[in-house]
């Protein structure tokens, strides 16, 4: 719509236009970190084998380390020292090249009686036969597992090289708002924002501290944000980006620093604000709790993978719409639904859209943007982009 609030894309091209103006610097430091703790980090650097993994030639049986040579014409009896027992992972003794399986040989006082010739080689792991030399083993970007530990070790590395994990400040505001377990009025919200913001960052690499809620109150708000900005490479503020009489997020940020985004074309989610204090990027987040799980999808989300430097994009899977869904004209539609397999392949399920249904974002794996316009008919294609793969 022309003169509107931008859509998705452009409010985080132009975010992070602002950003950069400001000073604002990503990814984040490189750390090192002992491979048992390497589970889950983002890799910084490309990662090459300092030594061959096996690092000579081992037995892969039990059995006796013999030359092939020797086998030829088995049945044969191989005395002294032209066999040697050998168990598995043992290196091979030099002038063998071969091992007979401790099942295949027969062992008494006068040797090894072999009834079957081997081949060079016979199971034997030779040098670098799973990691070789110098090979590159991951690249940077990568978001470690507990195997990639694994591989490094064997190829040599004590630790890791990783992003420093981003530190995420989720700040909740109004006063109407309790934390969960707090004795409560009728008139009291449970905030779920926070740990579920607090969570989401969590998931996606980062370190999340969820403070205390802070009242309606201006300068009580400018306080926690500088308070949050000064330690933090991201502050999400909850709540209070709308326009109502105690909303007081935008005033608050443009005072402090920039609000480069005052709204977007996208539902739910529309009133959120990008904004940057310092050189620290701070989003206000609509107070509906799907409206901020999204809010988090399209811009915190994308923020943290430019910090960590990995690829922003969560994984998206086709599918098919089990059932209409509408559009608006003035803006992207963000759905969450439910995937059914069907017939080797997915199917959508298009779940409530309420800005408050939390009980069916908990249900959803995936989420679906419609564009602007009338809406997606039962049947269509879709690309969904999956909540639930990290």
């Amino acid at each position: 719509m022309r003169g509107g609030p931008p859509d998705p894309a452009t409010a985080l091209g132009r975010w992070r236009r602002a950003l950069a103006d400001a000073g604002f610097a990503a990814p984040l430091p490189v750390e090192r970190v002992p491979l048992a703790d390497a589970a889950g980090r983002v890799l910084a650097e490309d990662v090459a084998a300092r030594r061959a993994s096996p690092p000579v030639a081992v037995a892969a049986m039990d059995g006796i380390a013999v030359r092939a040579a020797d086998t030829v014409g088995a049945p044969v009896l191989i005395a002294g020292g032209d066999m040697a027992p050998i168990d598995t992972g043992a290196p091979l003794p030099d002038g063998f090249d071969a091992v007979v399986r401790r099942e295949r040989v027969e062992i008494d006082g006068a040797g090894a009686h072999v009834a079957e010739a081997v081949e060079p080689g016979a199971d034997v792991r030779p040098v670098g036969e799973d990691i070789p030399a110098d090979a590159p083993l991951l690249a940077a970007g990568r978001v470690l597992s507990a195997f990639d530990a694994a591989l490094f070790a064997a190829a040599g590395h004590a630790d890791a090289p990783v992003r420093a994990r981003p530190r995420v400040a989720v700040i909740p505001t109004g006063d109407e708002l309790r934390s969960a377990g707090e004795p409560l009025e009728p008139h009291h919200v449970v905030d779920s924002n926070g740990p579920m913001l607090a969570a989401q960052a969590a998931a996606d690499g980062a370190l999340p501290a969820l403070h205390g809620r802070v009242p309606d109150d201006p300068a009580r708000l400018a306080e926690e944000v500088m308070r949050a900005v000064l330690v933090s490479d991201l502050v999400l503020l909850v709540a209070g980006s709308s326009r109502g009489r105690r909303d007081h997020s935008r005033d608050v940020l443009a005072e402090l620093g920039e609000v480069a985004v005052d709204g977007v074309a996208v539902r739910p989610g529309h009133p959120v604000l990008l904004a940057v204090v310092g050189t620290t990027p701070v989003i206000g987040v609509p107070g509906y709790p799907v409206s901020a799980a999204f809010t988090y999808e399209l811009f915190g989300q994308p923020l943290l993978a430019e910090l960590l430097g990995r690829p922003a994009e969560r994984t998206a899977v086709p599918a098919t719409l089990t059932a209409a869904v509408g559009g608006r004209d003035d803006a992207a539609c963000m759905v969450a639904v439910r995937l059914e397999p069907a017939e080797g392949a997915l199917r959508a399920v298009p779940l409530a859209r309420r800005a408050g249904a939390l009980r069916a974002l908990a249900g959803a794996d995936a989420y679906i943007v419609v564009p602007p316009g009338p809406g997606l008919a039962a049947g269509a294609p879709v690309a969904a982009l999956r909540l639930r793969d990290r």
